[in-house]
């Protein structure tokens, strides 16, 4: 590619244990690794937050995308033909629209001092967090929210029963709590680390895959309204298990009924884990009861515990993601 103008590179690593340090230090606009550097892309993430092209000698199962999509990969690159003039041709052009399609796009706007300023589309991020209640689930969410981390590596989902025009005083309220940014879900907004979503009252949410591939990422769409639970927890929950698998951690909080129960049945059936607010310290215990009876339930926590609860579970997901990569990496390169 150095034959391309619109394509230069600006650094290489002799080892994976550069790979940190040099992205680090030139910020590129991509940044291409081997089967060998997967390992490293745990690190890589403290240090950039840019895209990553996976270089592979055979095309990757679909699964292995989507695990090492939550480190930042966005797409492969297949090894070069050998021998082939014709061929190296295509894959050359098939190099540079992926590598023009990954990096980041460039705005006119300038930063202080006249620094042109660059934004970089948000990567995905490594699982969901749902949160879902009704009676007395606004001062539970909000007290779940304060304990999180303004880095909190997932994204975050909020559903609970409220009429259309509490919508903007939560999102207010839950801003005033996180230090995390705080949105009301529009129709095709982008589930991002660390970004609050609040599906808004009148209205039924679903997460859906976005992206020209299944594993760019996932956004926000909005249903029919049915039934009276609206936000529905059902069906928010179910479509973040089928879309996102098992990188999911559904809680269901107080509120009365049984709204979130057939969810957290779909996020079981998906590898994810479901835990309930215990009766001690719920309003109503309608809904975490409905979901503790029926077994879907994984642990039953006070409130109090919860946030300790989500942080624990989502650093033990990311050691086991790590795992999951070295031998899918093992895999490819056999």
């Amino acid at each position: 590619m150095h034959t391309d103008p619109s394509v230069r590179v600006v650094g290489t690593t002799m080892s994976a244990g550069e790979l940190a340090g040099q992205a680090r230090r030139l910020q590129p606009g991509v940044v291409v690794v081997g089967e060998s550097q997967l390992l490293e892309l745990e690190q890589l993430r403290h240090h950039y937050t840019g895209p990553v092209l996976l270089y592979t000698t055979q095309p990757p199962l679909p699964g292995m995308l989507r695990e090492v999509s939550r480190l930042g990969v966005y797409d492969y690159l297949a090894a070069a033909p050998m021998y082939d003039e014709a061929k190296m041709v295509e894959w050359r052009r098939q190099v540079k629209r992926k590598v023009q399609a990954a990096r980041p796009k460039s705005t006119n706007q300038a930063a202080p001092g006249g620094t042109p300023r660059r934004t970089t589309a948000p990567l995905p991020p490594k699982g969901v967090l749902v949160l879902g209640g009704s009676t007395g689930g606004a001062p539970a969410v909000e007290q779940v929210l304060r304990a999180l981390p303004i880095n909190f590596p997932w994204a975050i989902l909020v559903a609970v029963h409220l009429p259309a025009s509490f919508t903007e005083s939560l999102v207010e309220r839950l801003r005033r709590a996180s230090a995390m940014p705080v949105e009301a879900a529009s129709e095709g907004s982008v589930l991002e680390a660390g970004k609050i979503l609040v599906a808004p009252g009148g209205f039924n949410c679903s997460v859906h895959s976005s992206g020209n591939h299944p594993w760019l990422g996932w956004q926000i769409r909005f249903g029919q309204q049915t039934g009276l639970d609206t936000p529905s927890v059902d069906i928010l929950m179910q479509s973040v298990a089928q879309t996102v698998g098992r990188n999911v951690l559904g809680v269901i909080l107080t509120g009365l009924g049984h709204d979130g129960t057939a969810g957290a049945r779909a996020i079981r059936e998906q590898g994810g884990v479901v835990i309930a607010q215990d009766e001690a310290s719920s309003a109503v215990f309608g809904m975490p009861k409905s979901v503790i009876k029926a077994g879907y339930a994984q642990a039953v926590v006070p409130l109090v515990d919860i946030a300790s609860f989500v942080l624990r579970h989502v650093r033990t997901s990311a050691l086991t993601r790590v795992e999951r990569t070295s031998i899918s990496s093992q895999a490819l390169s056999r």
